[in-house]
């Protein structure tokens, strides 16, 4: 397990009425409308209780059993999240994993004798922490899923986050966030791995001259590839790279006589082999993957949940910052 990381995904979040795209709630206004009981004064209730509710609510959802995504190939389940009062805070731990088509359990040092199966109702499980941020002022919150470099819950806790919210006619919109810090230590820490460019064919007799089994294929696209470029600072790379005419050659055939007639992309890579990519217009909005400490790992290089909470809070200040809250 040497080489397992933990990874951290950040994403800012909305809550807007259903069908109505501009209409923001604000969270205390969410939580008041959907979490206040018969006969009580919503206006007159503590925060804490209507957060307590909610995650309540998020619990019962899990009727002691693993809740499955659509293809029920993956599941989630949890008793052990918590509301952080004063914080507007809710996280903790959740359990998470790929259910079972027959795997057969092996011990490594033995090919030959079987100790177990996994059957499509069980499932491999890891512990996952997540953290949430609803400030009831606001109408951005902010959502952060802990992750292996060999598994994920994203997928499927995005999911069922989606269908909470939706019982209660809104919808949940998100949107991935780096913090800026990490995405210019990625930066200065990377190299230019590649660049691509993409065009459509449009002409049917380019097409044909291309490839005559090309012909009939209307938004043919065509992808070029430059590899095996000499490994420079990202900023020294760019200092040359001409951006209003990134192919020099006559490629007019292949749509690509001017530069808006194709799409360029780079692709980065650091020393620890982590990649990021992003188009030439946006060519410093990358969202590398953001591998936490070791030390907020228990010997077993699960989260430990004290140590991960601590450094996210240091994570979620720098995101409030820069959303403006």
């Amino acid at each position: 397990m040497a080489d397992i990381n933990l990874e951290l995904s950040i994403y800012t979040f909305t809550l807007n009425e259903k069908f109505k795209r501009e209409d923001y709630f604000d969270f205390n206004e969410f939580y008041r409308k959907n979490f206040s009981k018969n006969g009580e004064n919503p206006h007159t209730i503590k925060p804490e209780e209507l957060y307590n509710r909610f995650v309540g609510m998020i619990l019962d959802e899990f009727h002691n059993k693993f809740w499955l995504n659509k293809d029920e190939n993956k599941g989630i389940s949890t008793k052990n999240i918590k509301y952080r009062h004063g914080r507007n805070i809710i996280e903790g731990i959740i359990n998470g994993g790929n259910t079972g088509y027959g795997h057969q359990i092996y011990d490594i040092l033995d090919n030959e004798n079987t100790v177990g199966e996994i059957s499509e109702k069980q499932l491999a499980s890891l512990p996952y922490y997540f953290k949430m941020w609803t400030p009831p002022d606001s109408q951005v919150g902010v959502l952060m899923i802990q992750s292996y470099s060999i598994g994920s819950i994203g997928s499927i806790l995005i999911e069922f986050l989606t269908k909470i919210f939706a019982k209660y006619g809104t919808s949940f919109r998100r949107i991935v966030h780096v913090p800026n810090e990490l995405r210019e230590n990625y930066l200065k820490r990377s190299s230019v791995q590649k660049v691509t460019f993409t065009s459509t064919i449009e002409n049917r007799n380019s097409r044909k001259k291309f490839n005559r089994a090309f012909e009939d294929s209307e938004g043919l696209k065509v992808t070029i590839t430059v590899e095996g470029l000499k490994k420079k600072n990202i900023f020294n790379f760019f200092k040359d790279f001409n951006s209003k005419k990134p192919i020099g050659l006559d490629l007019a055939e292949l749509g690509m006589e001017n530069a808006e007639d194709y799409q360029t992309k780079i692709y980065y890579k650091d020393e620890h082999g982590r990649k990021a990519h992003a188009t030439i217009r946006d060519k410093f909005k990358i969202q590398p993957t953001i591998v936490l400490p070791l030390e907020i790992s228990n010997t077993n290089k699960t989260p430990n949940l004290e140590k991960i909470s601590e450094f996210t809070d240091g994570l979620l200040e720098k995101v409030k910052q820069e959303i403006n809250y």
